[in-house]
């Protein structure tokens, strides 16, 4: 058995049936051996798979992600506020760049800190540069699992010795003639997001998933109408749709509401860009666009001086949509259902009512137990 073939059967025996992928020349051996069991997300940034299997474990799903070691710097904040806070398990092969024979200088410079870093952030890792190194692996990743840690596998170029051809077929340009003539917007919206929340968790089935993007949208969610089939996110802007998308994947029988806002998706776009790749049927993302930093003192987001959220999605194939400012309207969308929903509101906050008192931990175990009954 090859190296890359211990790696993909011990996944293979412990449950993971899907990982995130984002492409490294030096994971070429491994990927080419991906198993017929498992499923690979394409993914555009690495902490949007962090998103994407963080969802899938809400599920009770087993995920791994294959990334490039620079990647570790793009995943620190989503990675502490996401599976470590929730205490949610990952292992995360890592291909080592820049530790043996490394020609690119940049690689060799971050190489060099990348146990450094892990040290730093209190994540284990184990390195890997051999088939002695791989001998226990499968009870490893059992353990990562039964303890709920993240644990990142460095994976030293030695375990391949050679660059081996693209996995896949090579990419090539091609996509659709897009005419996008999206409707504007000059007119005053009459509700506040408070408003907003209270008429969509209105109607909301007792059977639907509310998931919220972290600060007040949270918060109020919670002060509207608590539930267990809530899950507030706590931290990792930009990232409620990312796990929706995951989610919603891994429970077709449920409906599943995003409640997000405008500047998570201008903090990160790859949301949109996942969410037109993946297209759940169950999932409605409903972006409150106050053009505002809602949870940082209202100061205005790029919708404030025309970007037009409706117009991107557009573009990007996302035709189940809607866009109002009428609460009349909302509630005829919502029971639409449409993949992305863009409601116009009023900036301003809700600081009269509590904090959300529930722990992650809380958060999380309730929300599961909600999806098993």
């Amino acid at each position: 058995m090859t190296n890359a073939e211990t790696i993909w059967a011990a996944l293979s025996k412990i449950g993971v049936s899907k990982v995130a992928y984002n492409p490294c020349n030096k994971l070429n051996a491994v990927m080419q051996q991906v198993p017929g069991s498992i499923d690979v997300m394409h993914i555009t940034k690495e902490s949007a798979g962090l998103g994407l299997c963080f969802g899938r474990s809400l599920a009770a799903k087993r995920s791994a992600m294959f990334i490039q070691n620079t990647g570790l710097g793009n995943l620190i904040t989503e990675l502490y506020t996401l599976q470590k806070l929730y205490q949610v398990a990952l292992p995360i092969f890592v291909s080592w760049r820049g530790y043996y024979k490394e020609p690119i200088e940049a690689q060799v410079l971050f190489g060099q800190k990348v146990e450094s870093l892990l040290q730093a952030v209190d994540v284990e890792y184990t390195i890997c540069k051999s088939a002695d190194d791989l001998v226990d692996l499968e009870q490893s990743l059992e353990d990562c699992f039964n303890n709920e840690k993240v644990k990142v596998y460095l994976l030293s170029p030695e375990l391949w010795e050679t660059n081996s051809a693209d996995y896949h077929v090579f990419g090539s340009p091609n996509f659709d003639t897009v005419n996008n003539v999206t409707q504007g917007y000059d007119g005053q919206p009459t509700l506040t997001r408070k408003g907003a929340i209270e008429e969509i968790m209105q109607e909301v089935g007792d059977k639907d998933i509310v998931l919220s993007q972290i600060g007040f949208p949270s918060k109020e969610v919670y002060n509207s109408k608590d539930r267990a089939e809530n899950f507030y996110m706590l931290g990792a802007l930009g990232a409620a749709t990312e796990v929706g998308i995951g989610l919603a994947m891994e429970v077709p029988d449920r409906h599943i509401y995003v409640i997000d806002g405008d500047g998570a998706f201008f903090f990160n776009p790859n949301q949109l860009f996942d969410l037109a790749t993946y297209k759940p049927a169950n999932l409605t993302v409903i972006c409150l666009d106050n053009g505002s930093w809602g949870s940082t003192g209202n100061q205005p987001t790029l919708s404030s001086s025309g970007m037009n959220l409706s117009a991107f999605a557009s573009a990007l194939g996302i035709d189940r949509k809607g866009m109002t400012d009428s609460t009349k309207e909302l509630a005829q969308l919502i029971a639409d259902k449409p993949l992305f929903l863009h409601y116009l509101i009023q900036a301003g906050n809700d600081k009269q009512r509590v904090e959300i008192p529930l722990k992650a931990l809380e958060i999380k175990q309730r929300f599961m137990e909600s999806l098993s009954n």
